[in-house]
């Protein structure tokens, strides 16, 4: 922090900041991005998100174009403090905070698109550019190989006897995998796993959700969205402008009751993400 620097609206306004190996991390007119990079330089991935109530993910048009042509493309997305979401006009001063971008192979994302591994860094602030240089790292996101959440079959392909006087019927299927199911390991800059996400297999196979766990393989939090139809069904929220006229709220729940926790210095308000159109 620069105490010589002015005030700027009454408010302390952070200027250069350097890491203590030397690097200076930039200059900063604003208060909030100062304490980010400053918390990022003390490699302290939790202080990253603390101080605020509510985050946006974006997906970006990365590989759109490749992606019609049968190619996955590698996923990138920008973080933004508040909700700023698509559909909804932005205000253009809100800076972006971190960045994700996907790092894996071309051969993996054209053959095994759904199974792949990959690394995803988090880094801070906005790239200089598309391909970098990009920001500190504050965790690495890492997916090993895994099964998909469905694998397609064809049942006449397998040669598959069918029952007599019961017609096989022709086509591909869907069907559930219940084992190496898509998993994210959380790893820091020292490699130390800091914890994961898994999807989870169950009865109710048309709804998603994921168990979150810490470092020891603990559970902590389940997240779903709440349910229909005897837990059969999504229930989807409606009213709202732009990307909120139709969402889904994926509450964050204790893994016991799976009950909705509350989120932290909002009093009743559950905590959630919510997938946005």
């Amino acid at each position: 922090w620069n105490e010589a620097n002015p005030m700027k609206d009454g408010t302390p306004v952070a200027e250069k900041i350097v890491r203590d190996d030397g690097i200076e991390l930039g200059n900063k007119d604003n208060l909030f991005q100062g304490i980010v990079v400053a918390v990022v330089a003390a490699n302290d991935a939790d202080g990253f998100f603390g101080p605020l109530d509510n985050i946006t993910i974006q997906q970006t048009k990365r590989g759109c174009i490749q992606e019609c042509f049968g190619c996955e493309a590698q996923s990138e997305y920008r973080i933004y403090p508040g909700e700023v979401e698509q559909g909804k006009k932005r205000d253009q001063s809100v800076p972006q905070i971190g960045h994700l971008l996907e790092e894996s192979g071309f051969c993996v994302r054209l053959c095994c698109a759904e199974m792949r591994p990959f690394n995803m860094p988090l880094t801070v602030g906005k790239p200089e550019a598309k391909n970098g240089p990009f920001g500190p790292t504050v965790v690495n996101y890492v997916k090993p190989w895994t099964f998909p959440i469905c694998c397609t079959l064809n049942l006449q392909a397998l040669a598959i006897v069918p029952v007599p006087g019961v017609p096989l019927l022709a086509g591909n299927y869907n069907v559930p995998c219940c084992c190496a199911l898509p998993k994210i390991n959380t790893v820091n800059s020292d490699g130390a796993v800091l914890g994961s996400t898994e999807y989870l297999c169950d009865t109710f196979l048309a709804v998603p959700k994921f168990l979150v766990r810490d470092e020891h393989a603990t559970p902590q939090y389940l997240v779903r969205p709440d349910t229909c139809c005897f837990g059969c069904c999504i229930v989807c929220k409606c009213g709202g402008r732009g990307a909120r006229s139709v969402y889904v709220p994926f509450y964050i729940r204790d893994p016991e009751t799976k009950e909705p926790v509350n989120a932290a210095g909002n009093g009743d308000e559950k905590a959630m993400i919510n997938k946005v159109w």
